[in-house]
This record gives structure tokens, C-alpha cells and sequence, in this order.
């Protein structure tokens, strides 16, 4: 057999290999090409390739790799949990599963039941055993929060310790969730290591067992165990009593950001994961027309760039347009109540297809790294809207196994990590 490293077979010039492998079309036809070859390998995972094939601070469409169905509507069809749907030109080919496909170790674990709670970097936080209850013979136990980490950049699946808390905790959408990375995580301060790709953090937020307060526990991958809680804030003190409207965070700079909505206004929750400290800021939307609201509930976005610019778009139910206002501290904290950090930054005037009507639009989940929201009407009917363009095309065949579902989340794949940690950390499979 002829070695595969022999002269014969490497004689075109480097710069020549790597124009080729510039213009390999797909994601998973160049990751089969750089793990076919060591010198391949080698060029497809220099930073500067990676940069030149997804620019930082670009959006990039094969980033999104589906959707994770999270609430069902009302009278839904199926077995309770979640209902992964890939995206129309997704890396994943039809019939292939999510954790199955990117998560190996997931198998025999976790099951098509489980609830997708937080989503960042490729990295999933999920609960699972969510379809016991459905079991007379096995009644789910009280009090307890079973939960796991599936990286979906290095294949590993993470169990976490359970996770014991009083019933109140998730009182009426009361606790949220948020999983960071080892990236997020290292101080930026110019002097730091590689972090660990397999490292994270899970932070999640509810009501205390006395119901004064909400509080705060975290999980470190290397910890044996939660923390104690730490308070967050008082309700009553800040007369916030209602739910969380996004139950997953977005991440930016290594501090989580929630959306509050006390019932007139709406609330960013803003919780450091290094120091623990949370602080609470009123979130500026567009005004009303007299009673009645023109925009729904803002959906918080991160840039997918340095700054990690922290933004909150708001979709119009009535004009087909989206209004993304963006905080001016970049999404790192501000002074608490200090409403004027937010600003109107611009309007997507959004382009249906020719004879499209949507009645009364609801946006179901904003995708950071693929610039896109997917979002849903009154008559059930699915579109994905390209923030950068405005241009948005009706995909209700392709996401059909969304409908019964009131909320998604989106799946979306650092590439240029997935290259290193699966190429460089000994993982090299699909």
C-alpha cells in the first residue's frame, strides 16, 4: 500500500493546497479533508485559514445547525421533552440526530426526551428523565434537578450532580438557566493560557426556599459539587415579580444576561460568573401606540465579534420591520436602573418572498452566530428572517416539527473551535 505521505502525493506548492482547500464548498467535506491528511490538518487549522473562512465578527449561515423545540403549545402532540429540527442547508444531513451525531458519549444517557435549557458556543445544557412522569411505575423524585453538559465541540457529555432545590424554585417560570465556556470564563487580560475546550460553567437562577429572594448557583466542570446559593435580588424590594421571558441566557464577556419582566417593564438580569455579582437594569423597548404594544418581548443578542456587543431586538407584530437597540457598555454590567445605556441602533425593514403574508409575526429564537431569527405567525406557519439582509423565507415544511412547540432554541457551531478541539484534541470524527 502506498504511503500516503509520499512525495509523489505532496508536490503542489503549499500556497497552491491551500487556495484549495479555501474553496472546498462545505463544513463537512473540508473537516473529512483536514482529517484525512497531517499536513492538511496542519493548514485547515491555522488561525489565519480559520479567520479567512469565518471572518470574526461576520455572521456566518452554516454556523446554524438547527433547532431545539422548548415549550409545547397547549394541547401539543408527542411525548413531553424536546424535538430537534435541522435547519434548512444544515451540516447535518436529513434523519441525522443532534446528540448522536456530535455527542457520542450522550448515547444510552440522555434520550429524545430531554429539555434543551441553555445553548452557547456549541455547548448544551439540558435536563433529562424529563419523560418519567409519563410512567405510573416510575415517579419522577421530588425536588431534584438532574442535568448535563453536551459539548458539541469535543463529544463530551457531562452529567452533573443532582441538583436539589425546594418546589417553589421554578414557581410559574421563576428559574433560568445559562452555560458558559472555558473561554468565556479566562480573564481577558492579554496575559492568559489556552483554556481548557472541554471546561464550562453552568449557572442557574430561581426563587429561595423561604420565597424572598432569588439566588444564584453555579457548577464548574473539576468541582465535585453546586455551590450555595448567593442572592441575586429581592423581589420585593425591586418590585420585579415576574417571570423570566427568556429562560436561557446569552453570554458576553463571561457574564450572563436574563430578560425580567415585572408585569410593565422590562429588566435585564445581569450575573457575573467569576464574581457571582448580579445587578438588574430597566431594558428600553419601543413605545406603545396608545394600549395596545406594537412590538412583542425583546429577544437579547450578542455580536458575534470582540466586543461582543450586548443588543435587544424587538420585532414588530404589526410592521414588518425589526428594532435592535444596542447597550453601550458593550454588555459587560452597568450601574444598576440606568436606563439610558440603551440605544436605538437600526431598523431592519424586512423583505418577505413575493405573495407572502404574515399575520401577527412571533419570534421564536434569535441565532447570534448565523445573524437570524425564526420566527412564527398566528396561522402556525415558520419563516427565518437574515438580520443583515432583511430577507426572510418561509420554511413551515422544512420545520414542521416545530409547530407544536411555543419557543425554540437555536444550535448553533463555533466551526473554527470545533476545527481545533476535534482536529487538535485527538477527536477527530463526525
Amino acid at each position: 500500500m502506498r504511503d500516503p505521505e509520499a512525495p509523489s502525493l505532496v508536490r503542489l506548492p503549499e500556497h497552491v493546497v491551500l487556495e484549495i482547500l479555501a474553496r472546498v464548498p462545505g463544513v463537512a467535506d473540508l473537516f473529512r479533508c483536514a482529517a484525512a491528511r497531517k499536513r492538511w490538518r496542519d493548514l485547515v487549522t491555522e488561525p489565519s485559514f480559520l479567520r479567512r473562512r469565518w471572518p470574526e465578527g461576520a455572521c456566518h449561515c452554516s454556523s446554524l445547525v438547527g433547532f431545539l423545540g422548548r415549550e409545547r403549545r397547549r394541547g401539543g402532540e408527542g411525548p413531553p421533552g424536546s424535538s430537534f429540527v435541522r435547519a434548512p442547508g444544515s451540516v447535518l444531513g436529513p434523519g441525522r440526530p443532534l446528540l448522536g451525531s456530535f455527542v457520542p458519549g450522550a448515547a444510552g444517557l440522555l434520550d429524545d426526551r430531554v429539555v434543551p435549557l441553555a445553548s452557547h458556543r456549541g455547548v448544551l445544557l439540558v435536563r433529562f428523565g424529563a419523560g418519567a412522569e409519563t410512567e405510573a411505575e416510575a415517579e419522577p423524585e421530588p425536588c431534584v434537578d438532574r442535568l448535563a453538559v453536551c459539548n458539541l465541540l469535543s463529544g463530551a457529555c457531562h452529567v452533573l450532580p443532582p441538583l436539589r432545590c425546594d418546589w417553589f424554585f421554578d414557581y410559574f417560570g421563576t428559574s433560568a438557566h445559562a452555560v458558559l465556556t472555558g473561554e468565556d470564563c479566562c480573564p481577558d487580560d492579554g496575559q492568559r493560557q489556552s483554556p481548557d475546550p472541554a471546561s464550562f460553567k453552568v449557572l442557574v437562577v430561581g426563587v429561595s426556599d423561604d420565597r424572598r429572594h432569588y439566588v444564584l448557583r453555579t457548577f464548574s466542570s473539576g468541582e465535585p459539587g453546586w455551590s450555595a446559593p448567593s442572592e441575586c435580588f429581592d423581589p420585593v424590594e425591586r418590585g420585579i415579580f415576574g417571570p423570566f421571558k427568556r429562560r436561557s441566557a446569552v453570554v458576553s464577556h463571561g457574564t450572563a444576561h436574563w430578560v425580567l419582566w415585572d408585569l410593565v417593564k422590562f429588566h435585564v438580569l445581569d450575573v457575573n460568573a467569576a464574581t457571582r455579582h448580579a445587578s438588574l437594569q430597566e431594558l428600553q423597548t419601543p413605545p406603545p401606540a396608545g394600549d395596545l404594544p406594537l412590538y412583542e418581548s425583546p429577544h437579547l443578542s450578542v455580536a458575534p465579534n470582540k466586543a461582543a456587543t450586548l443588543s435587544s431586538l424587538c420585532l414588530s407584530s404589526q410592521d414588518p420591520q425589526v428594532e435592535i437597540w444596542t447597550r453601550r457598555d458593550g454588555g459587560k454590567g452597568s450601574d444598576e436602573d440606568r436606563g439610558g445605556d440603551w440605544r436605538r441602533d437600526r431598523v431592519v425593514e424586512i423583505t418577505p418572498e413575493q405573495n407572502q403574508i404574515v399575520d401577527r409575526p412571533r419570534c421564536m429564537c434569535a441565532g447570534d452566530r448565523s445573524g437570524t431569527l425564526l420566527i412564527t405567525d398566528r396561522c402556525r406557519c415558520m419563516y427565518i428572517l437574515h438580520l443583515e439582509s432583511g430577507a426572510m423565507e418561509e420554511v413551515t415544511d422544512h420545520l414542521r416539527g416545530l409547530r407544536d412547540y411555543k419557543t425554540a432554541m437555536a444550535v448553533e457551531i463555533d466551526w473554527p473551535a470545533f476545527f481545533v478541539c476535534r482536529l487538535l484534541g485527538g477527536k477527530a470524527h463526525v
